[in-house]
């Protein structure tokens, strides 16, 4: 780990990883943080030359304070999810479809139960505050599925069946009943958001689209209370538990990407399109105000993101 001052905003920046190895976080709709905050996991990539792309190396822990970088898992763990208030990780392991518990300290694994056999994620775990665990899968028959795996269960249960691409799923933290999940079209879509009730085994529309509005990329508060969500192109806004009320917190000229939410709510970040000296434009992360409107730069590339693994997608 290095420590040095940024001469552009003068923010103190500390590097955990090098090159020439792909270093990324984990996507910004799960936490990254253990619940004490002592680390932090991303992934390591490597590149393939075989298969002429990046192949996912390992899950890696880095200590915040000391920079410490430590290997937890192997490739052959992959969909990971931390607990919002409990010091324990998930991770699906493709080969038999088994969910594994991870102590965060030792990297001990303790299978908890299996997922159906030959499903495709379509997403990563997810996991409520009384520990219902749920993700999105493509069923071996090709059907799109939600599933869950209760504490106790050793065989999920699929709960909900469609046609649809659906992804993005989302348990609320703190309500195991409500499961979010999208209709994935890798674009825009006609209706987007769905929310899925579990005692009811019926899914509504969540943000109820109109012609022309185009909604993506959204992320739980970590009290499971509200949403933040991306309108296109350029609003962030927060909507409560049940869709019944939403809010434009910001809005820009400039495109939004991702949203994240801290986790006391008093504050957004964003990665969105930021001018450059020559008239071209760049990404950049800005912190946001959702009380005033108010934002500021934090980062910025230095020149484009060539694909959307390239994005920032920042969160706290």
């Amino acid at each position: 780990m290095k420590t040095y001052r940024d001469p552009e905003t003068g923010y103190e920046v500390r590097q955990y990883t090098f090159g020439p190895e792909r270093n990324a976080k984990h996507y910004f709709t799960t936490e990254n943080f253990t619940a004490d905050d002592k680390y932090f996991f991303f992934t390591k990539e490597k590149a393939d030359p075989q298969r002429d792309q990046d192949v996912v190396e390992g899950l890696y822990r880095a200590d915040v304070e000391t920079g410490e970088i430590t290997l937890m898992a192997d490739a052959g763990y992959t969909a990971f999810c931390m607990h919002y208030e409990e010091n324990y990780a998930l991770l699906y392991r493709t080969a038999d479809s088994m969910v594994c518990r991870m102590n965060v300290e030792t990297g001990e694994k303790t299978e908890l139960g299996r997922f159906p056999k030959g499903a495709v994620r379509t997403s990563h775990l997810t996991v409520s505050r009384d520990g219902r665990i749920a993700c999105s899968l493509q069923l071996e028959n090709k059907i799109y599925a939600l599933a869950y795996l209760d504490p106790g269960q050793t065989e999920a249960q699929v709960a909900f069946m469609t046609d649809q691409c659906i992804g993005h799923c989302q348990i609320c933290p703190s309500d195991s009943n409500q499961i979010f999940y999208v209709h994935e079209t890798m674009g825009d879509a006609l209706q987007r958001t769905w929310m899925y009730d579990v005692s009811y085994r019926m899914s509504r529309p969540y943000y109820v689209e109109q012609p022309n509005e185009w909604i993506t990329h959204e992320t739980w508060s970590a009290d499971g209370t509200e949403m933040v969500l991306m309108w296109m192109p350029g609003k962030i806004i927060i909507g409560d538990k049940d869709g019944r009320h939403f809010d434009v917190a910001f809005e820009s000229e400039r495109r939004i990407l991702h949203p994240g939410i801290s986790r006391d709510k008093q504050w957004l970040c964003t990665d969105m399109t930021w001018p450059r000296e020559d008239g071209k434009w760049r990404w950049a992360v800005a912190l946001v105000n959702p009380r005033t409107g108010k934002h500021a730069l934090l980062a910025h590339t230095r020149g484009n993101c060539l694909t959307g693994s390239d994005h920032l997608h920042p969160s706290f």
